[in-house]
């Protein structure tokens, strides 16, 4: 079980993988976009783009046919083009500050769960979270030793 935790250790969330913790973490994210854009919290100054500088996104080869298809002639390059052309599924993953994301053509040898569970540790170390991982049967405290914390602004 994973334990998302804040900057003062309080829990936020529990989670069985880090699949669901990008998906938390990417409804937080949209959550902030939509809440900074109401009557009563209009956006100062233009969209707040740091929110979605964070994102883990895996691209069906189907969902890649469909969105080129609206292009007419193929932009692409790179990965991505290697992944559309061989007809396979696409990994791009934004990490804070960096405007390029990462792209990985997903084959069987791509271990996407480490791929998340980095994700997740770098997103919780720039934003000041932890997750905490739990794998006894007992209760916490019975198990204290079965506890690893990740991220966080002490690490």
């Amino acid at each position: 079980m994973l334990h998302f935790l804040d900057e003062h250790f309080d829990q936020i969330g529990s989670f069985k993988t880090y699949g669901e913790v990008v998906d938390f973490i990417h409804s937080s994210l949209i959550y902030h976009l939509i809440y900074a854009n109401t009557d009563d919290h209009p956006l100062v100054g233009g969209l707040d783009l740091v929110h979605t500088r964070w994102r883990f996104v895996y691209y069906k080869h189907s969902q890649l046919t469909a969105i080129y298809s609206y292009t007419g002639e193929s932009p692409i390059k790179g990965i991505e083009r290697e992944a559309f052309d061989q007809g396979l599924d696409l990994i791009e993953i934004h990490q804070g500050s960096s405007f390029n994301p990462i792209q990985l053509a997903v084959t069987t040898d791509l271990d996407i769960e480490s791929l998340k569970k980095d994700w997740c540790e770098t997103y919780c170390e720039a934003h000041g979270y932890s997750l905490m991982t739990y794998e006894g049967v007992g209760s916490i405290d019975e198990d204290s030793a079965a506890l690893q914390t990740t991220g966080g602004a002490d690490d």
